[in-house]
């Protein structure tokens, strides 16, 4: 059995080049021969690269109305050429069984995104094998944005995909006008809205309880099949977050006329070629968590067996030009030196797992979080009791929230949330009589309802002047749109903010009133657009 290998796009390939320095084709130029046919087919052939963006996500049957936006419509992108015959749709159950698939915001994100990559990988290797005379070990490759190179700035995009025509003369297929990010931005920042790999830190893969100080889980809460349109982004993985949403959002960019790129919007992420390496590299970083990290992905049957077992849609991609469907569970796909592809064993691995590539310092154990919140209330000498529960589910109580809906201007916002005197009152037992063998609440933070068309922003969030934690917003678009069969109920984001509640206790400066809000845009929101909160609300979270 052949293991095909995945190669850094900048260090395997002569600096993202076409050509190495011996004058033979890299993996990036047969890449874009292959996207180049694929381009080449109308959108009604399962194996056109029209066809595979749509089963990520697509504005082409459900086309947006407001005409601010319509320039994300697929009829009016310049990048999609007429022969791709956006007119002559495939037939209904074709649609119905692979468009508007992508999982995000739970924890099939992962497994979904690797069986999709596999799927177009074999097309591409079909066609550089038969039709272009390549090589036949071929792989995708992967951009590494976080690899700290002493011999090539990686966090750059890759020159191949920004140069306008291939060594043979043709049209490079991997140039996107629509793209107005080049550069991603890395490490550590003032508000805390570079991207990461701190994901590769965390040990456990789900979440199934509220949240919580000691919750970081690496896939995604529980949930059943959810292609992006639920709310409750609190649901999303830390791998998903940062690094994926970050680096959509980045690479997507705006341009001066505040147009969004293609991969700023899930609906048409797909459609830029770098699409795939971005997600070659959040696949890699998943092969890493296991593989080098020793982690453990979910043994639930519900993750296991997949949405279908729940009787939700089923995770299926079309492997040849009939349509013929490869059907696929989580279980399939969660090896991938021994996943099952169409009933036969498919082996790829990568040039380079290690656990991390920027964050290579462990930040502090979970239990060491706790030991130190309990030490800074005089507690010691834990009873083991309390720290096997501090992972445990806990129940959640509104204790304040913002008096109404708040529009954002670019820049800082403020805000009050008004704290109930009654139930603030709950919180503040429970931080006087922590104990050894007491667990005084959790406090966090939720921006409820956040609506919007600005996917290629972020937000950071403060408390008191101390920054909390900073989002990405891709995604907004779709979950705000009148369209949208959830109803239009945008985005929910979730943060912690007890160890802010436990200073200010411990400093005798909580203000029973209220808490001082702010919420501070990266990047100046365009003139025609908006992003309301419905609800910035408080809760605490207690045994």
């Amino acid at each position: 059995m052949t293991q095909f290998t995945r190669k850094n796009a900048w260090d395997a390939n002569n600096g993202g080049q076409f050509k190495s320095t011996d004058g033979s084709y890299t993996d990036l130029y047969w890449y874009a021969k292959g996207v180049q046919v694929m381009q080449s087919k109308p959108i009604n052939d399962p194996t056109s690269w029209w066809f595979y963006a749509a089963i990520h996500g697509e504005f082409l049957l459900n086309p947006i109305t407001d005409p601010k936006y319509t320039y994300l419509n697929w009829t009016n992108i310049s990048y999609i050429p007429q022969s791709a015959n956006l007119n002559n749709l495939p037939s209904n159950p074709q649609i119905y069984l692979f468009w508007d698939q992508c999982q995000h915001r739970t924890w099939f994100f992962p497994p979904w995104h690797r069986g999709y990559l596999v799927a177009i990988e074999t097309i591409l290797r079909k066609i550089i094998t038969t039709q272009l005379n390549g090589p036949s070990d071929w792989a995708l490759p992967y951009w590494n944005y976080l690899n700290q190179s002493t011999k090539y700035s990686e966090s750059t995009i890759p020159p191949a995909f920004t140069i306008t025509t291939l060594p043979d003369g043709t049209p490079n297929p991997l140039f996107v006008a629509e793209r107005y990010g080049q550069n991603i931005e890395v490490g550590a920042s003032m508000d805390g809205s570079n991207a990461n790999d701190e994901c590769q830190w965390d040990t456990v893969y789900e979440s199934a309880s509220q949240g919580g100080l000691y919750e970081y889980f690496y896939g995604g809460g529980e949930t059943g099949f959810n292609h992006g349109n639920r709310g409750d982004a609190s649901e999303t993985g830390d791998l998903e977050m940062n690094p994926h949403n970050y680096v959509h959002g980045m690479i997507g960019g705006q341009n001066p006329n505040d147009l969004m790129g293609l991969m700023g919007v899930p609906a048409t992420a797909a459609l830029d070629p770098i699409f795939y390496l971005h997600h070659s590299n959040i696949d890699r970083m998943w092969s890493a968590w296991v593989v080098t990290g020793r982690n453990s992905n979910p043994n639930a049957a519900d993750w296991l067996r997949g949405p279908w077992a729940s009787g939700n849609s089923r995770f299926a991609m079309p492997i040849d030009a009939q349509g013929t469907s490869w059907f696929y569970t989580p279980a399939d796909v969660q090896s991938t030196t021994n996943l099952n592809y169409y009933g036969t064993t498919y082996s790829y691995t990568y040039d380079d797992l290690a656990l991390t590539s920027y964050d290579t310092t462990p930040p502090s154990t979970l239990k060491e979080n706790f030991v130190a919140r309990m030490k800074k209330f005089g507690i010691e000498n834990l009873q083991p009791e309390i720290i096997s529960k501090m992972l445990l589910n806990k129940n959640a109580e509104l204790v304040g929230g913002s008096d109404g809906s708040l529009s954002l201007k670019s820049g800082v916002n403020e805000t009050v949330a008004r704290l109930d005197r009654k139930s603030w009152t709950k919180v503040q037992k429970s931080l006087l009589e922590a104990t050894n063998a007491k667990i005084p609440d959790e406090i966090y933070l939720q921006l409820e309802g956040v609506k919007g068309t600005n996917d290629t922003n972020f937000l950071s969030v403060y408390v008191n002047q101390q920054l909390i934690k900073s989002v990405s917003l891709f995604g907004l678009l779709g979950a705000s749109m009148k369209e949208n069969p959830h109803g239009a109920n945008g985005l929910s984001f979730k943060f912690n903010i007890t160890e802010v509640i436990d200073d200010l206790h411990l400093d005798s400066d909580i203000n029973l009133g209220a808490l001082n809000i702010q919420i501070k845009t990266k990047f100046p929101i365009p003139n025609n657009d908006v992003i309301t909160v419905d609800r910035v609300a408080i809760y605490r979270l207690n045994k």
